[in-house]
């Protein structure tokens, strides 16, 4: 009995040492105090943004303040983003915790959310324009051979159209300084007939992203296949590597191309204007008495050639002619 009450006495401390015994490795930040440095950051990003000089400067005098605050190293920081964005349970939480302590604060400073003034943010899976991402809308990278790239593929179904169109959309964000800040953003297509068509954009800081597709009349009757796309963060930089870079709100919009309709005329809709045969107002008929209808009709009228005079003018008698008579 003495021997059973041990044991039990010895489980029992054993399962409290376990609880209270650290959930991270030596040297990462718990998940409480990782959101509490994120939210930090995120504030000292958006006041150095709101500079209009000297914006790097400013971005890294304020992080640097932000780890002064939370007693911590920047390499302690670096370590952490590692840690939690290799943990996709873990790196939810601590995401969705940063991003309500965000938004509740842009709240109580009278601020709209980003989700409120976004104009694609209500769009659902169906539609003419419709958002269609089926991922996960946040990631994170950083600079090493695992976990540098982010990519997804897609098949295409009955919904998509020949001369679609498309928007990658996603918010970048470097967690800390670097000369080397920048990531490379592709969206590939590839058709029916085999035809490949991409775009490529430089990922940066703190900015909303947006990769835009319009195929152009070569290709836009084709039917397509496959969407694939990815962010790479670079790794060949030996003395100053890029920061760790997270990667949210993704979307991916998908726009049907518009038909523009042509009106059809038919043929008894043709307006014809017509004069009327007669536009005098008409008089009633009266009845003509038989003087009337002898006057009325047409008279022949006769003209009377003289060629001689009926009535000469002879010479007086005993009146000499005077035609040669001398003055």
């Amino acid at each position: 009995m003495i021997r059973f009450a041990a044991r039990l006495l010895f489980l029992v401390f054993s399962l409290f040492f376990w609880a209270c015994t650290p959930s991270v490795p030596s040297g990462i930040l718990s998940e409480e105090k990782m959101t509490d440095v994120l939210v930090d950051i995120h504030l000292a990003q958006g006041m150095a943004e709101a500079q209009s000089e000297n914006t790097d400067v400013a971005r890294y005098k304020y992080i640097q303040a932000v780890f002064k605050k939370h007693r911590i190293t920047e390499a302690e920081f670096d370590s952490s983003m590692v840690y939690y964005s290799g943990r996709a349970e873990k790196f939810i939480f601590v995401y969705n915790n940063v991003v309500n302590r965000v938004q509740a604060q842009a709240e109580r400073m009278g601020l709209e959310s980003v989700e409120k003034q976004d104009k694609f943010e209500s769009l659902t899976s169906e539609g003419d324009t419709a958002n269609i991402w089926l991922g996960k809308d946040f990631t994170c990278l950083a600079a090493n051979p695992v976990q540098c790239v982010y990519s997804f593929q897609m098949k295409t179904d009955s919904t998509f159209k020949a001369g679609d169109s498309f928007i990658w959309r996603f918010r970048s964000q470097f967690v800390g300084r670097s000369m080397n800040n920048e990531a490379i953003a592709l969206l590939s297509f590839q058709y029916e007939t085999d035809t490949v068509a991409a775009v490529t954009e430089l990922v940066g800081n703190n900015a909303e992203n947006e990769l835009k597709y319009f195929p152009d009349k070569s290709i836009d009757s084709l039917n397509l296949r496959t969407i694939s796309g990815y962010i790479y963060l670079p790794t060949n930089h030996d003395a100053d590597k890029p920061k760790p870079l997270l990667i949210s709100k993704m979307q991916l919009i998908r726009m049907h191309k518009r038909i523009e309709e042509k009106p059809i005329v038919k043929a008894d809709t043709l307006r014809v204007d017509s004069v009327a045969t007669d536009t005098m107002p008409q008089q009633k008929a009266e009845r003509l008495t038989p003087l009337q209808v002898r006057e009325s009709q047409p008279k022949e009228k006769k003209i009377n050639v003289v060629k001689e005079n009926p009535n000469p003018i002879r010479p007086m008698r005993g009146i000499p002619n005077r035609t040669n008579r001398r003055r």
